[in-house]
């Protein structure tokens, strides 16, 4: 993945975090908060089944003051959606969940029914963060002993005890529909995931097209514009001297040839501190992020060597070219190597002038 699909990639991972992130909030302090009132009147109403009503009252306050801390922290102060979201999924599943299960009763209460919500975040979010599956099972071994557990444990009101072969049943059915949901989920994502690929290797196969010059292969001046925000040290503008009497006399196909042939001369000699691209027609750049010394030095062994390779029909070409050292911004940079070029030009072609003066 290149900088720019990376780039994109992260922050649609990130805008996905926050908004998963802003509903696990605010369910969770809500629902906490909302559970805290209903115990707290259930039980002052001497509603059936609430004669563990403060028990349950301060079970569920607590959750709900301790996740909107969580909330609060890692949200809004710190940021960090990813970090709440898996803290605020595993206080859940491994505290406010089991406090309610434990305290409301076992069968009779709902709490069952929300702990789907765990193995449903875990399908989720396991084929995006390429994670094991260590975490759904202990969750799903850990549910199964708190069953088992608060079967036999000491009774509590309105606490149903059912026998060993209902709490054996009780368990399959609920591992069976944990396992269920966290498959559908799963692989869900995993397709979602594979689609989103897909789609992210075409956007970065349009946007390297897009960014080419179809004839030469190099970048073209969409890439350069975009290369050249990241900053250089100088631009060196050439293009071919007396093109259009090679496309006069020998006709495109050849002048589209000498293109190609002096591309590869060229960059022979081109790194990513030393970028070439066709600005267009017969005009090339370069970008280097040397020194000007090496720059210079570097250049002149590419005009050497174009002397005397750079052939169309049995003729020797040459180039012309301007030098510029940044100034103040990319525009200006190219509008002072433009007006070397044109210095070279009108000076006899086959020279390279930097700052007004020929370069030997």
């Amino acid at each position: 993945m290149d900088f720019l699909g990376l780039q994109l990639f992260t922050m649609q991972n990130n805008a996905f975090a926050r908004q998963l992130a802003k509903i696990l909030g605010i369910f969770g302090i809500s629902a906490n908060f909302l559970g805290t009132l209903i115990s707290l009147f259930t039980g002052l109403a001497h509603v059936s089944g609430a004669e563990n009503f403060i028990i349950d009252t301060l079970v569920c306050l607590a959750c709900a003051l301790i996740l909107l801390f969580i909330f609060y922290y890692l949200y809004i102060k710190k940021k960090d959606y990813n970090k709440f979201n898996f803290v605020a999924i595993t206080f859940c599943g491994y505290v406010t969940f089991t406090a309610m299960y434990i305290v409301t009763g076992n069968l009779r209460c709902g709490f069952p029914f929300y702990m789907m919500i765990i193995p449903l975040y875990y399908g989720f979010s396991l084929p995006v963060k390429r994670t094991s599956y260590t975490l759904p099972v202990l969750n799903l071994i850990f549910y199964n002993l708190l069953f088992i557990l608060t079967f036999k444990a000491p009774y509590f009101p309105g606490r149903t005890i059912p026998s060993n072969a209902n709490m054996i049943q009780y368990c399959s059915a609920f591992s069976i529909n944990y396992l269920f949901v966290f498959f559908v989920c799963f692989l869900v994502s995993k397709q979602f995931l594979r689609q989103n690929n897909l789609l992210e290797d075409s956007e970065k196969r349009y946007r390297e097209l897009s960014s080419r010059d179809e004839l030469t292969g190099l970048y073209n001046r969409r890439a350069l514009d975009n290369r050249a925000a990241l900053g250089f040290k100088s631009a060196i503008l050439y293009d071919i001297d007396y093109f259009k009497k090679i496309n006069d006399t020998y006709g495109h196909q050849i002048g589209d040839i000498a293109l190609i042939n002096l591309s590869k001369i060229v960059l022979k000699y081109c790194s990513n501190e030393f970028e070439l691209y066709r600005y267009g027609g017969e005009e090339f750049i370069i970008l280097s992020r040397l020194p000007d010394d090496i720059t210079l030095e570097l250049f002149q062994h590419v005009m050497n060597d174009i002397r005397k390779n750079f052939i169309v029909e049995g003729n020797s070409v040459t180039i012309s070219a301007g030098i510029a050292s940044f100034c103040k911004d990319y525009q200006r940079t190219l509008k002072i190597a433009d007006e070397n070029l044109y210095l070279a030009k009108t000076d006899g072609r086959n020279k390279i002038y930097m700052n007004g003066t020929e370069i030997k």
